[in-house]
């Protein structure tokens, strides 16, 4: 069958388009590293990238989560560490006050000494972070912990709701201690009772040994509270090292699946770009030989 100049030049047209398009997408490639420039290139690979997109962006939230939860923790464990402390010189103070042996003088060095620690157990759970939140109000971070009243006693603001955060698919952590489950004991705290000690030293009654006593017993409650939530802590932290050590498994499996899906192999790349400019040459040589013998036959 006889082919016409006019499909000749069409077959050679459409032959360079084709060898150009091949040309400009390897080109294309090889310029990015990425085999896959756009959907329909690779439809089944590329909803598999998409899907190991979407995996990698909610290991990266879990990690970031994971961090948050780990910094606000190892914050919560300083400020509990230093309430037991001043738990343990509170218990240490009780029992040498408790000595019936001791003066009048002595009692008020004690009591003194009771306020300064109660203080300092008062501003240990009213601590706040870099962002002005308190960390031991529950949710209600905005409000102290514990405000001393004028007229005496204590209110426990905020709440004991914990703070949930997701570090993992199905899996949630609490990121904070409320100072109500610590210092609350069923209406009774150790801060009320911190002051009723106080006040018998500084005025001796017949009630100054069974105060103090009442004191000790309220004040190992509240630091086998207070040890219980560092206890705990820890066990928080290892659970959280154990996730993050398997988030960075599974980043690397997703980083190394999705290199396979969309990382250009340049020596193959290589060998269809210089197979698209052999074409092209010699669609373009064969075009204007055909062209210049059909002009010489018209002559």
């Amino acid at each position: 069958m006889r082919v016409s100049d006019t499909q000749f030049s069409q077959l050679m047209l459409t032959s360079l388009s084709k060898n150009n398009q091949g040309l400009g997408e390897v080109l294309a490639q090889m310029s990015t590293g990425q085999r896959l420039l756009k959907l329909s290139d690779n439809p089944i690979d590329s909803i598999n990238l998409l899907n190991l997109e979407r995996e990698n962006s909610a290991i990266n939230q879990y990690q970031d989560n994971i961090n948050n939860v780990k910094t606000a923790l190892s914050s919560q464990e300083v400020h509990l560490m230093a309430a037991s402390d001043t738990l343990k010189d509170m218990r240490d103070t009780l029992l040498l006050a408790s000595n019936g042996a001791i003066s009048d003088a002595d009692r008020e060095s004690y009591a003194n000494k009771l306020v300064s620690l109660r203080d300092a157990l008062i501003s240990s759970f009213n601590v706040q972070d870099e962002e002005g939140n308190y960390l031991f109000s529950g949710t209600q971070s905005d409000v102290p912990a514990i405000t001393p009243q004028p007229a005496g006693g204590y209110i426990f603001e905020g709440n004991s709701d914990k703070r949930v955060v997701t570090v993992a698919k199905g899996v949630t952590m609490e990121a904070n201690f409320a100072s109500q489950e610590m210092l609350d004991l069923g209406g009774n705290n150790i801060l009320n009772q911190i002051d009723a000690a106080i006040t018998e030293l500084q005025a001796p009654t017949a009630n100054l040994n069974n105060t103090l006593q009442a004191t000790l017993n309220t004040l190992d409650i509240t630091h086998d509270n207070v040890l219980a939530a560092v206890t705990d802590i820890g066990g928080r932290h290892n659970n959280l090292d154990l996730m993050e050590t398997s988030h960075g498994d599974n980043k690397l499996f997703v980083e190394a699946v999705t290199n396979d899906l969309e990382a250009l192999d340049y020596g193959e790349a290589s060998v269809r770009l210089n197979n698209y400019m052999a074409a092209l040459q010699a669609t373009q040589a064969s075009y204007m030989k055909i062209n210049d013998l059909s002009l010489f036959n018209r002559l």
